[in-house]
């Protein structure tokens, strides 16, 4: 199972936007994913393509709003 992982400071639910740079027709939205209570947050991506992919993930908390933009290389997993 390919996984992407990332440690929040708090728990977390973020919504997950997956674009290829190499190809633009391949994008996925993965909704709504839930960190465990350490803030653990697992992403499943077995159904993504090798490549390099801009990974965007969107979240809220203390009622406000943050974004991450990070570039993320398959299928090593690794950031750019």
């Amino acid at each position: 199972m390919k996984t992407l992982t990332f440690y929040f400071d708090h728990p977390v639910a973020v919504k997950i936007f997956l674009s290829c740079t190499s190809n633009k027709e391949h994008r996925y939205a993965i909704q709504f994913i839930r960190s465990d209570e350490t803030g653990l947050l697992t992403i499943p991506v077995n159904d993504v393509p090798d490549g390099t992919w801009q990974l965007n993930m969107e979240w809220s908390f203390e009622d406000r709003e943050y974004c991450i933009e990070k570039t993320i290389k398959m299928p090593e997993g690794t950031v750019l």
